[in-house]
């Protein structure tokens, strides 16, 4: 027994962490996404309740009611965080329609408050019978919503990943990895709580590896970055949505070719793309034509998104510097920032989807070649 206990403390650890995590988020310590983070602080908050409900009833600590008390938010947890990821990929938008996403959660206290509270107060107070399928989903429902909302946010975060190759020429401060990572975490703990229920094993080691979890999702959390610098720089179809006259509009195939050919020449003999902030809006000023056409002339007339245009043209130029003698005193951030990139990770990753090469590999195989 004493072991079993001594496993199960894992469960405070867990919800102390959880606890100290939901309060940072909610008073803002890093001043960055604040309304999404108070939506994140409050999935924490009420993980941390499941997990202090864990430790209590493993070692009988406190009576039935605050154990109830403790189970209650729970159909609000993964709401939580959908309205947290939500807010992370459009913090700009509202959320008109976020009290639907509640209802559950206010029908159970509701049922809890008519149905369960009074035996907690009169003890010869006798349950009325119900039929089983409402203990089907008292039972199992979160286990439902936990997949439901897991893929509905995972869905989420990948279509705003999409988007943004659409407008932006860099990910690397809005692009969410951190996000993905704190997903990830997510899907860890719903795996573990399955097959804790279908293993013995597992579930005589669950307390451990939850907290393993939690500590990936902290990490997870703290390391995010800031997105509203990124997002107010962008023009107002920085997800990819037009005006409904705009949209209407229709480009023919001589008109296509034209501007691009305007596009594909304006942006390489100005160099255009060596501006490490560029972006859809910026480029299509420059060029004297609208957001709409040039997306639709990237994406239909070149067949690339507006990240895959600008990037390849950084490649080339940096395949140049990495050979001229003139940048022989670079190290390879400085050719990345000449070669218009905004960060070594981009440019890296880039540079050897383009050439199956590593920046470092192309220069040894070009100098044997020369």
């Amino acid at each position: 027994m004493s072991e079993i206990n001594t496993l199960a403390a894992f469960y405070a650890f867990s919800g102390g962490a959880l606890w100290l995590l939901g309060s940072l988020l909610f008073i803002g310590f890093d001043k960055v996404n604040t309304q999404a983070n108070r939506w994140l602080g409050a999935f924490y908050f009420i993980l941390a309740c499941s997990f202090t409900q864990l430790f209590l009833e493993e070692f009988e600590i406190g009576g039935s009611f605050l154990i109830h008390l403790l189970e209650l938010p729970r159909w609000a947890m993964l709401p939580c965080l959908y309205m947290a990821v939500s807010g992370y990929v459009s913090p700009s938008l509202p959320k008109k329609d976020k009290l639907l996403h509640f209802v559950p959660f206010l029908l159970f206290l509701v049922f809890s408050l008519v149905y369960l509270m009074p035996k907690f107060f009169n003890g010869q107070y006798h349950l009325p019978i119900l039929p089983p399928w409402i203990g089907f989903i008292v039972r199992y429902f979160s286990f439902g919503q936990m997949v439901y909302y897991w893929i509905v946010c995972f869905l989420l975060l990948r279509r705003h990943q999409k988007n943004i190759k659409r407008v932006s020429s860099f990910t690397d401060k809005i692009g969410l990895e951190w996000l993905r990572y704190l997903l990830i975490s997510v899907l860890v703990l719903i795996f573990i709580r399955i097959l804790s229920i279908s293993s013995i094993h597992v579930t005589y080691y669950s307390p451990i590896l939850y907290f393993l979890g939690i500590i990936l999702l902290a990490y997870s959390t703290l390391s995010q970055k800031s997105i509203y610098a990124i997002e107010a720089y962008q023009p107002p179809e920085k997800d990819g949505i037009a005006p409904q006259k705009v949209l209407n509009e229709r480009l023919t195939a001589e008109q296509v070719e034209e501007l691009k050919s305007i596009v594909t020449r304006k942006t390489d003999s100005e160099k255009l793309y060596l501006d490490p902030g560029l972006t859809l809006s910026v480029l299509s000023g420059k060029i004297g034509i609208s957001t709409h056409e040039l997306s639709y002339v990237l994406n239909n007339g070149l067949g690339k998104s507006f990240y895959q245009f600008i990037n390849e043209l950084r490649t080339e130029e940096a395949k140049s510097l990495l050979l001229s003698e003139d940048t022989k005193h670079l190290d390879m951030l400085g050719v990345a920032i000449r070669a218009g990139f905004n960060s070594k990770t981009t440019f890296y990753t880039t540079f050897k989807k383009a050439t199956k090469l590593t920046p470092k590999e192309y220069i040894k195989a070009n100098s044997k070649t020369s």
